[in-house]
């Protein structure tokens, strides 16, 4: 499923926090400052050409060329600032191949920050949810507050103050100052590293976070959360999110699967550069990594089994340790052909408000353009049929490199048609679990 061909869709402006726009025009994203530098009209009443990608301002007229934010023509001499330009996220295809942001974290900036805030799925879930749960007078703690998005939303709902920690200081200066800006500079304090490494002054009543992978655990926040809500969170305080369960079911996506012996994942740079990524990592195939990828729901071949539940307000229960080795079976449900597995979470974060990134419907924003869902390939597509069935261990060993967000995970298991075993698959992002 692909969606509609947005170089014949009319131009759209949405304003965004931090007194910002986004500009969607001929298959392009823009994300500009929503006033213009002459007069401060707002340009989110203006108009965009999207043949010559210009936007003019409504009040005088002034022009911007909006890949570069240079004036074109009318009054004033300052430039539009554009603080991301690229394609357009929300037309992501189906069965679209992109290497795991979870792995590549430590890289995050600004830009890929902008794509978090430009997430119809997760904007929506977050702000409905700290809305509701944060009450006034309440001190919250956001972990990995990156552009402080969601501080502001607490912010907003009337925290007293709100702690940002961050590991990026470039982006956590980027929330210190739009929160200035948004008139809370006295309300947010802005704390730098490794949340493990820090301490607060006093404990909060709720902690905020988002800091999940698509797998939900692939970016450590299983140990993170519990670190967090011992030594930073009050008795009886509260956790956001403060349930999420993770699954995976096996696919078909034979475009998906193809891409990775071709063209490699569309930002990889090239059939090259995604083949020394690969030996970079000491991965032995394309098939020893997962990547972000939206995966139809009609491409399930059974029903999604659960990994993992965490519930990061509790105290661990047993099982639920960071490394783990989980066995799951499925009965193939229709005929198709077996390509690995799509993992996905769901989150619940305040009492009426659940967090599913499951959905595979693009154009009506079911779809989360900064998660996607996990694709875990195996190494050889199986055609399967209606009753067969596939025996799945599924493993996650916490640490890796010395990266405190590092995890290896490990795939392996059989395809059976009756008693015969018809295929065997074993893959994993590291060295072989023991």
């Amino acid at each position: 499923m692909t969606g509609p061909d947005p170089a014949t869709e009319l131009p759209s402006l949405t304003e965004l926090p931090g007194d910002r726009l986004r500009v969607r025009a001929a298959g392009q994203e823009f994300v500009v400052d929503a006033s213009c530098p002459h007069r401060k009209g707002r340009l989110a009443h203006g108009f965009v050409n999207a043949a010559t990608l210009r936007i003019s301002c409504p009040l005088h007229h002034s022009s911007f060329d909006l890949r570069t934010g240079c004036r074109v023509r009318g009054p004033g001499d300052d430039p539009l600032t554009v603080y991301r330009a690229g394609i357009w996220p929300g037309y992501y295809a189906a069965e679209q191949v992109w290497l795991p942001a979870s792995e590549q974290l430590l890289e995050w900036g600004e830009e890929f920050h902008e794509l978090m805030l430009g997430d119809d799925l997760r904007m929506t879930a977050f702000r409905t949810a700290i809305t509701e749960a944060v009450r006034p007078g309440d001190v919250v703690l956001d972990l990995g507050t990156g552009t402080g998005i969601l501080a502001r939303w607490a912010l907003e709902a009337g925290a007293a103050r709100v702690y940002g920690i961050d590991l990026n200081e470039t982006v956590l200066a980027t929330a210190a100052e739009r929160l200035a800006e948004a008139g809370f500079a006295d309300r947010f304090i802005p704390l730098s590293g490794l949340s493990f490494d820090l301490e607060l002054p006093e404990r909060v009543d709720i902690v905020i976070s988002e800091i999940m992978g698509n797998l939900a655990d692939n970016e450590n926040f299983s140990a993170i959360l519990d670190d967090a809500r011992e030594r930073f969170l009050k008795p009886g305080g509260a956790m956001l999110p403060s349930l999420v369960d993770s699954f995976l079911v096996p696919v078909t996506a034979e475009s998906a699967h193809a891409q990775l012996t071709g063209e490699g994942p569309r930002d990889a740079g090239g059939p090259e550069a995604f083949a020394a990524l690969l030996a970079a990592r000491g991965a032995q195939d394309p098939f020893s990594l997962y990547y972000d990828t939206v995966l139809p729901l009609a491409g399930h071949l059974a029903s999604p089994r659960l990994i993992r539940r965490y519930a990061p307000g509790a105290a661990p229960e047993p099982g639920t340790e960071t490394s783990y080795r989980v066995p799951l079976a499925y009965t193939v449900q229709r005929d198709g052909v077996f390509t690995g597995f799509k993992g996905y979470f769901v989150a619940e974060l305040s009492d009426s408000v659940a967090l599913d990134i499951s959905g595979d419907d693009i154009e009506g924003r079911t779809t989360s353009d900064s998660w996607k869902h996990c694709y875990l390939p195996v190494e050889r597509p199986v055609r399967v049929r209606r009753g067969d069935r596939i025996a799945l261990t599924f493993s996650r060993r916490g640490g890796r490199d010395g990266n405190p967000f590092g995890q290896t995970y490990s795939w392996e298991g059989q395809v059976l048609s009756g008693s015969r075993v018809v295929d065997r698959f074993a893959q994993s992002t590291g060295p072989a679990a023991g």
